[in-house]
């Protein structure tokens, strides 16, 4: 276990207290709870005393308290318990975070230090003050922290038992004093005679009382220190009755003073070209009351540049002198990064020439009056070297393209008259050379049109199948510049011819037959010629013809291989297979289909083999071997098969196995304790055994480890006595204060008077009292204390503590003179 510095007043102690001591804090470590010296998130949480203003140069002071429970594993006691650290900001990306690092625990006086790499705590600021709302939640090695809170507590506890045990010495060396004073005869028999009730009363003393007031005390405003210390007074009260007061002086108690920006509008100074912000200064004292101390006045360490702004205004433009002149206004960014305006737009000395620009700009074009002009817009080049556009494309007036028409388009055609016609275009060149169109195709008027001819030699046949005839089909074409051009597609004429079916040729199938599984039939099929020119030509594809239908008929050959059925597991059958086919007039028996399950069933033979065993359940379920008998052969289908609503059969308990866990063994005083783990064993139903962890079983009683031995004390000349007669004898105790046996007998009276408590005592002198003294004389002795205590040592943490003293005689002579 680390140590902690704890820092704490002590004051000398005997060994007995010592003993106490120890056990005390014997006790105290049992009772911690141990937990993982790991770091743990959110592990306390806690607010600034203070309101803190927060630095990114250096680490700032902080106090802290508790605002929550800690998230601990234990329940711990915070009450009285604050916290210091330190705590600093740093800007990422734009982004302000707060580091907070605990590295204290103080109640009271007293106080642990903390390692300061393991409580720490990173969060988002909007603002660089941590104010007295602000929790802050610390991650934490949380061993660390609970040591700590339970050794500022044990600490305190203990403080407690020592002024108790304090309390108890002084009510018995009273008691001592008071006996010894018994022996005085003629003390005893004194009686302090009656006073009045007006004797009393004049010598009785005044109640005196000391409070401590802020009431007429006004703060003191540190405007410097940007502070607000707090003020109180002492008053004396006699019975009740204020008789002394003191003069306000600060008491340590200060509040920060406060900027409110919200309401106070920022101070421009136009000639310095700058702005200044203003608050409002107020406090807020410790019952959350919030005082105004002035109204707004300039902060003169948060001051805005002024700047001339054009992004925001629309330039003077001058198409005449073609001069572009900009505009600005003056702005500011204030505190929150807003853009305050300060004065609208206006002229400035930057003038910009405008420039013409064809690119984007189409041509205008006036079909009537046979001419084209290119178009430009205006634009300037800015300061940053960026193009501006001030004006959209219009007509340059000083150039000028004429419109021409041109042969560049296809032909028209009148096919009902064979003819084809001329058309033409109209455009212009532009200044690049390029021709631009600016009419579509037309008809001409000035060339004649060309005589077409009709073509049969380059068009297929038209098919009609449901006419059972093939068309002849013809194009026109023209020649034009001394080449041929087709002016039409294929067109039908007068001329046809008649369709033929052809299933076969030479005994063989023209076409593949067509199979209809569903329907159970095949049909043949054929395809169409037709004869042309005295020659066969194929004019259609192969098609059914419904006139050549067969049925369809299903066998099992070459279906009966049992790795090929289709089992079913679940019903306990297995299905056989089955194929269609149908006779062919030119091929015989053809096959259409491949095998498939068909009614044929093959009942399931079941063989138990093994279990299949549920640990985490305790439960287990029988497994079987599938198998079909198939033309007197078995098969089998699935091996260590587990069957649906297979029940289960539950495992055998047979016994508690517990096992000594001598790592966790435990201590209660001198007693030993040691935990044990417990296994539960069980009979799986195949006869094997399995074993489960079961928590924790029976605590063995190690019985008392502690070894004891008896020591031995004696406190020399513990008593000291005298035999008097006539003669006073004085002594010198253990603290060097002398004492008096006085001799206040009568005539011939012996008196013995007898001093114990605080030896070592030793004899000092006699001298005659002055009563009797002829012939009187004294003699004294001295005994001492033998005493006895038990040593006990725990084996389990080494701890060593002892039983008080206990007196077994007193060794000395008695008095007799």
């Amino acid at each position: 276990m680390p140590g902690y510095a704890v820092h704490a007043q002590t004051t000398g102690v005997d060994p007995a207290s010592s003993s106490a001591s120890a056990s005390a804090s014997a006790s105290a470590s049992a009772n911690t709870v141990a937990v993982d010296d790991v770091i743990k998130e959110n592990l306390f949480t806690v607010t600034p005393v203070l309101e803190t203003q927060l630095s990114a140069d250096e680490a700032t002071p902080l106090e802290l308290k508790f605002s929550s429970s800690p998230n601990t594993t234990s329940q711990v006691d915070v009450d009285g318990i604050t916290a210091e650290g330190f705590t600093r900001y740093v800007s990422i990306e734009g982004e302000q975070i707060a580091q907070v690092v605990v590295t204290r625990l103080k109640k009271g006086e007293e106080f642990v230090d903390l390692d300061s790499d393991q409580f720490t705590s990173q969060f988002g600021l909007s603002d660089t003050r941590l104010s007295t709302t602000t929790s802050v939640s610390v991650n934490g090695d949380e061993a660390e922290f609970v040591r700590a809170i339970s050794n500022l507590n044990s600490t305190e506890e203990e403080g407690e038992a020592e002024e108790l045990a304090d309390l108890e010495d002084s009510e018995a060396e009273d008691s001592n004093i008071k006996e010894g004073g018994s022996e005085n005869p003629i003390a005893d028999g004194y009686e302090t005679p009656e006073r009045t009730a007006q004797e009393e009363e004049e010598e009785r003393d005044p109640n005196l009382t000391i409070n401590v007031t802020t009431e007429g005390c006004e703060p003191i405003i540190d405007m410097s220190n940007s502070l607000v210390r707090q003020q109180s007074k002492s008053e004396t009260l006699e019975d009740g009755i204020v008789t002394e007061t003191d003069v306000c002086s600060v008491n340590g108690v200060v509040w920060p003073i406060q900027k409110n920006y919200e309401g106070c509008e920022d101070l421009v100074d136009l000639s310095g070209m700058e702005a200044r912000a203003q608050y409002a200064s107020f406090y807020i004292d410790d019952k959350s009351a919030r005082y105004d101390l002035a109204s707004c006045q300039p902060d003169q360490s948060m001051s805005f540049t002024l700047v001339e702004d054009s992004d925001e205004c629309t330039p003077d433009l001058d198409f005449k002198s073609e001069q572009v002149t900009m505009l600005s206004q003056l702005t500011y960014r204030d505190r929150t990064s807003r853009t305050i305006i300060v004065s609208e737009c206006r002229p400035t000395e930057t003038v910009y020439e405008m420039e013409r620009s064809y690119v984007g700009c189409q041509d205008f074009v006036d079909l009537e009056g046979g001419f084209a002009r290119p178009q430009f817009a205006y634009f300037y080049t800015g300061d940053k070297a960026a193009r501006v556009e001030v004006r959209e494309c219009m007509p340059d007036e000083d150039q000028t393209f004429a419109i021409i028409e041109a042969e560049s388009c296809p032909l028209s055609f009148d096919l009902e008259a064979g003819i084809a016609s001329i058309e033409t275009v109209r455009l212009y060149k532009n200044s690049d050379g390029v021709e631009v169109r600016v009419q579509d195709c037309a008809p001409s008027e000035s060339i004649a049109p060309i005589k077409m001819v009709a073509d049969t030699s380059n068009c297929s046949l038209q098919h009609d199948f449901t006419a059972g005839q093939s068309v002849e089909m013809m194009m026109w074409t023209y020649d034009y510049q001394g080449q041929a051009f087709q002016a039409s597609p294929c067109m039908t004429t007068e001329t046809t011819y008649v369709h033929t079916k052809v299933f076969d040729k030479n005994g063989i199938d023209a076409c593949p037959t067509i199979v209809d599984m569903g329907a159970g039939r095949v049909a043949r099929q054929y395809r169409t010629e037709i004869t042309v020119a005295g020659k066969s030509e194929i004019v259609a594809a192969c098609q059914p013809d419904e006139s050549s239908v067969m049925g369809l008929a299903k066998t099992t050959v070459g279906c009966m291989e049992p790795a090929m059925f289709e089992h079913d597991l679940q019903a306990g059958v297995s299905y056989g297979r089955d194929r269609f086919f149908y006779n062919s007039p030119t091929q015989g028996r053809v096959y259409v289909s491949e095998c498939t399950a068909s009614g044929l069933k093959f009942t399931h033979s079941i063989k138990a083999t093994g279990w299949q065993n549920n640990d985490k359940r305790l439960r287990a379920q029988q497994l079987v071997d599938v198998s079909i008998n198939v033309n007197g052969s078995p098969y089998l289908i699935a091996s260590s098969y587990l069957q649906p609503g297979t029940s289960e059969v539950g495992y055998t308990f047979v016994r508690n196995e517990d096992t000594p866990n001598h790592s966790k063994t435990t201590y209660d005083k001198c007693n030993q304790y040691i935990p044990t783990i417990r296994t539960k064993v069980y009979t799986r139903p195949d006869g094997s055994n399995y074993s489960v962890a079961a928590g924790a079983g029976a605590t063995i009683n190690g019985g008392d480890q502690c070894t004891r031995t008896t020591e031995v004390g004696v406190d020399d000349r513990y008593e000291f006595s005298a035999y008097l007669l006539g003669y006073d004898v004085t002594y010198k105790d253990k603290d060097g204060k002398q004492g008096t046996l006085s001799f206040t007998g009568g005539k011939n009276e012996k008196q013995r008077k007898v001093v114990t408590g605080k030896g070592p005592y030793s004899f000092v002198r006699a001298r005659t009292s002055g009563r009797y003294a002829e012939g009187r004389k004294y003699c004294f002795t001295t005994k001492s204390l033998h005493k006895t205590r038990e040593r006990i040592a725990n084996p389990a943490n080494g701890y060593v503590t002892y039983t008080g003293w206990k007196t077994i005689a007193m060794v000395g002579s008695d008095l007799d003179c």
